[in-house]
């Protein structure tokens, strides 16, 4: 959401913990950019909500989009990804972008289901200013 992207996130009844998040992607020259930066935030904001150590996982469809979007695994793709990393998690320390995450997360855990409508409104009662 805070890359100009809409999302909607659902928890899947039949494994706790376990979920999907659909993300639209602008049509653009760094559309591709933003949603692997959100693909590495998600996971770094799960296992940070999780209160994991601080390693990167992906779910294995999260793999697959990442690879797809970097086009292999390479060093120019290995530079992108990690470049992806570092913006992510920039991203996830912001105390604003923390609030929302949780907020989010909060929603997610009640309702089962979080459209794009909601998780704007966390980013702005997390003080943050949407796209």
């Amino acid at each position: 959401m805070l890359l100009g992207l809409k999302a909607r996130a659902i928890l899947h009844a039949d494994k706790p913990g376990c979920g999907t998040t659909d993300i639209d992607v602008p049509d653009g020259p760094d559309g591709d950019e933003r949603l692997l930066v959100a693909l590495v935030a998600g996971s770094q904001g799960e296992g940070r909500l999780l209160h994991q150590a601080r390693q990167w996982h992906v779910s294995t469809e999260d793999a697959k989009a990442i690879v797809r979007l970097v086009g292999g695994i390479d060093d120019r793709s290995a530079k992108r990804l990690s470049r992806a990393k570092a913006s992510a998690a920039k991203l996830v320390r912001d105390k604003r972008v923390w609030k929302a995450i949780e907020g989010v997360a909060w929603l997610l855990e009640e309702r089962g289901a979080v459209e794009d409508a909601a998780i704007r409104e966390a980013v702005v009662a997390a003080g943050l200013t949407p796209p």
